[in-house]
């Protein structure tokens, strides 16, 4: 049958044609859809309607996005009685919902643009198999254009740990979303959490960017922190200060000298062989150097554990570094079974003359 013959036959709802939309916008095109042009990250819906013309039973065996932007969000049909619609079970590999001869079957697909590329077009499909003899295969298209006026570099600001008494600072580059765009960031409204934020503007080649730094001041209390710096930008014609632009800033406030990882993991130790772990001794605060005098442990297992201790990189007369490498070691013998303990380092730092950090493993 020719192409155009099979795309009229799909919108005719005559017996015997299996499963055929009701809604189309384009008769011509019932298994398409665009969106046109959305927001990045604006999640959009399309609802088809969908009739059941054979004679017998249809049953939806199976769906298949060909990506994580598209799913369908629901499936359902009423029964031909009346009454309440039935659901049917997207959790189901096979045999999702059937669907009896004449009702319609609506099916939710929606479509998250924050999984597609930014400012191009995106032909998104989506596969429906059925047991049908008419329609075994359904494909639909859902296409959409995703504008991001901007984008940055990298996505968030993300400081890492941040030494208590000192606080920390991280920038990232804003660019426009495509080239000769004439779109631009404007101030900086506001920021969460006392996050000092400051904005630069550079003319790179013939496009600007604008670098954004964000600095954590010194802090009194330890933890994670998530803050947010809000920008004014023009639209994408370079007028007005109305655009929004959200920046996430991420941290973990912690004291100025740490022990990295913690906890310190040793894994598996072999009974009869003992077993190792590796961590390091940092002074976060830049300048700053310290010395460590002793490593000890503490715990179940704390006899048959031992640390040594050296420093990496440059050392000061003093014998300072601003890191030490810390390798543990667990002695053969252990008894099979989980352990857990803490290492605890004495240094030459009157602000933090002791550094702890739990460790853990298991004896096999």
């Amino acid at each position: 049958m020719p192409l155009t013959l099979l795309t009229l036959a799909a919108c005719d709802s005559r017996p015997g044609l299996g499963l055929v939309v009701q809604n189309p916008v384009d008769p011509e095109r019932p298994y398409f859809h665009y969106f046109g042009t959305l927001k990045f990250g604006q999640q959009v819906e399309r609802v088809f309607k969908i009739k059941n013309t054979d004679a017998v039973p249809v049953t939806v065996l199976s769906l298949h996005p060909a990506c994580t932007c598209t799913r369908v969000r629901s499936l359902s049909t009423t029964p031909p009685g009346g009454g309440a619609a039935v659901q049917g079970d997207l959790e189901m590999p096979e045999n999702i919902i059937r669907v009896e001869p004449g009702p319609i079957l609506e099916m939710v697909v929606a479509v998250n643009p924050r999984s597609i590329r930014p400012n191009s077009d995106s032909l998104n499909i989506l596969r429906v198999r059925t047991d049908s003899k008419h329609t075994p295969f359904m494909t639909f298209e859902l296409h959409v254009l995703a504008e991001k006026l901007f984008t940055l570099s990298p996505a968030e600001l993300r400081l890492g740990d941040v030494p208590i008494s000192h606080g920390g600072s991280k920038r990232l580059t804003i660019l426009t979303g495509y080239p000769n765009s004439s779109a631009e960031v404007v101030a900086i409204l506001e920021s969460t959490g006392g996050i000092e934020a400051t904005l630069q503007p550079t003319l790179s080649g013939s496009e600007v960017r604008w670098d954004l730094t964000a600095t954590l001041p010194q802090l009194t209390r330890f933890g994670a922190r998530h803050e947010t710096i809000l920008l004014s930008t023009t639209d994408k014609a370079g007028q007005g200060d109305e655009g929004r632009l959200l920046v996430h800033v991420w941290a973990r406030v912690v004291p100025d000298v740490i022990i990295h990882p913690e906890p310190i993991h040793f894994g598996l130790v072999s009974a009869t062989q003992g077993g190792r772990a590796q961590a390091e001794l940092r002074a976060l605060v830049p300048g700053t150097r310290v010395r460590v005098l002793r490593a000890s442990f503490q715990g179940t297992r704390a006899e048959s554990l031992q640390c040594t201790f050296e420093p990496v990189g440059y050392v000061d007369p003093e014998g300072r570094c601003d890191r030490w490498s810390l390798s543990l070691s667990a002695a053969p013998g252990l008894a099979p079974g989980r352990f857990q303990g803490t290492l605890e380092c004495l240094i030459d730092d009157e602000g933090t003359p002791r550094v702890s950090a739990a460790l853990q493993g298991v004896v096999r």
